[in-house]
This record gives structure tokens, C-alpha cells and sequence, in this order.
């Protein structure tokens, strides 16, 4: 269209159309550049609720980021008591219990 408007031979449109391409390759770039942060990687440090007592091979599940998990600790888990995520395995994650005054909703500690 710029070449239409200025001209096939217009070095003002060429010089428009290779800026405005130079701008969208540095921005697309950036873009990439940083690191992902989302998903799983960003469990650990969050807290959640018990939603299933701990079995016989202390495994229990409980509520993270709105998603059920399978969980475990060193320490049997109760219904409704809050936890801290501290690693990821999986699909299961390691969590200790977290003390009551200090629970955040859901956030990273």
C-alpha cells in the first residue's frame, strides 16, 4: 500500500517499509529473549489446602493454584490443614505443613 501511495520507485516508502520491519524483528526478538515463567515451575513456594487425609504411604492430595495435586510430606497431612509446596516431582509434589499464622492465599512465600 505504502508503495502505491508514495510511488514504486519512492525511496521514502522503502526506507518506511524497512523500519517498520527492523522494529517488529528487535521486538520479536525481545519477546523470546526472556525466560518462561509459568506452569510447573512456579509451584514451588506457593501454598494450598489438604483436601485428602494422608494414606498408609503418606500420600494425600490438595488444592494448589486451584488444581488437585498429589502431595506428600515427611509428617501426616489432615483434612483442611494448609501446606507449602517445596518441590515438584512429576506429578506429585513434596509440601510441609505451613503454620496458621502463616498462610498466604496461594502466593509465593
Amino acid at each position: 500500500m505504502l508503495l502505491l501511495y508514495f510511488g514504486s520507485e519512492s525511496v521514502w516508502a522503502l526506507s518506511l517499509l524497512g523500519l517498520i520491519l527492523a522494529l517488529a524483528a528487535i521486538i520479536a526478538i525481545q519477546a523470546h529473549r526472556g525466560r518462561v515463567r509459568g506452569g510447573n515451575e512456579e509451584l514451588p513456594g506457593m501454598t494450598g489446602e489438604v483436601t485428602q487425609e494422608s494414606d498408609a504411604r503418606g500420600r494425600a492430595r490438595a488444592l494448589v493454584r486451584g488444581e488437585i495435586w498429589q502431595v506428600y510430606a515427611d509428617t501426616p497431612l489432615k483434612l483442611g490443614q494448609s501446606v507449602r509446596v517445596r518441590a515438584e516431582h512429576g506429578l506429585m509434589l513434596k509440601v510441609e505443613p505451613v503454620p496458621e499464622r502463616d498462610v498466604s492465599l496461594g502466593e509465593p512465600s
